[in-house]
């Protein structure tokens, strides 16, 4: 008769593997560039938490979108450091734009390296495209009255 296995806080490296779909000496080389730091389980194993799997799913996207990894990691680390005490980094999106990164929290789009505010060129496209209708409909509305 086996006996009951205890309760394992977060997800174990082969997890975190298979999850993500990375090898496991990929997960290791991306722990050891420092995108995060697991804890360690009671038999000194990794554990990682959730926030820890859709850090590092971040992380891969944006290694294949062929930002390279120093700027992947400085520009993490930076963007902790700019995230509110206990915000964790999972709360924000977090996407590669040519060769750099930028994030979006709400309406606000910045560059985490520079801390540069972005102008989100997407709305302003469509702002632009809607402008004549909302004209047509102020004009509209300013006849009927």
């Amino acid at each position: 008769m086996g006996g009951v296995v205890p309760y394992q806080r977060g997800y174990s490296a082969n997890d975190v593997a298979s999850l993500l779909g990375v090898s496991a000496p990929r997960l290791r080389s991306l722990l050891r560039a420092g995108f995060l730091s697991p804890e360690r389980g009671p038999g000194g194993e990794l554990r990682f938490s959730f926030q820890d799997l859709v850090l590092l799913r971040t992380a891969v996207g944006l290694l294949s979108s062929r930002v390279k990894a120093r700027k992947v990691k400085d520009a993490l680390q930076k963007l902790r450091e700019q995230l509110p005490s206990g915000r964790p980094l999972s709360g924000v999106t977090i996407a590669a734009q040519g060769d750099g990164i930028v994030v979006r929290d709400g309406d606000t789009l910045w560059n985490p390296e520079s801390g540069q505010v972005l102008f989100d060129f997407e709305v302003a496209d469509l702002a632009k495209k809607v402008a004549p209708l909302a004209r047509r409909a102020a004009d509209a509305a300013a006849r009927d009255e």
